[in-house]
């Protein structure tokens, strides 16, 4: 078989999509929280700015079940400790720093999905 093939082809994940029970109040969240610009929206997604080369979806889900048995990705930070004081200000709950690499806490969203935030 021809190697152009049979080798990896894929270059990144474009992007993650978080299933949400309201878009609008969770897009209002979002900004409020994280200062997330938004790139583009329609009636059941919408597409948030966090970094170049960096999709983060929030799509609308008729049946929504939140995320609370795992975190379907982390945000990367430089201070954790500073990160979470700041999510506690603005009344975030958020778990304790968890020590070892990376170190780290998870956080739970207006829609009860838990997201890590892990120091990089």
């Amino acid at each position: 078989m021809n190697e152009q093939v049979t080798g990896k082809f894929v270059e990144r994940i474009d992007a993650v999509f978080l299933p949400v029970r309201n878009l609008e109040e969770s897009l209002l969240w979002y900004q409020e929280i994280f200062s997330f610009d938004l790139r583009w929206k329609n009636d059941r997604m919408c597409g948030l700015s966090i970094a170049p080369n960096c999709g983060f979806h929030l799509v609308q889900i008729s049946d929504f079940q939140p995320i609370t048995t795992y975190t379907p990705f982390n945000y990367v930070v430089k201070d954790v400790e500073e990160v979470r004081n700041r999510l506690i200000e603005k009344k975030v709950t958020v778990s304790d720093i968890r020590t070892g690499e990376p170190k780290r806490f998870d956080l739970t969203d207006i829609n009860g999905n838990m997201i890590s935030v892990i120091e990089l």
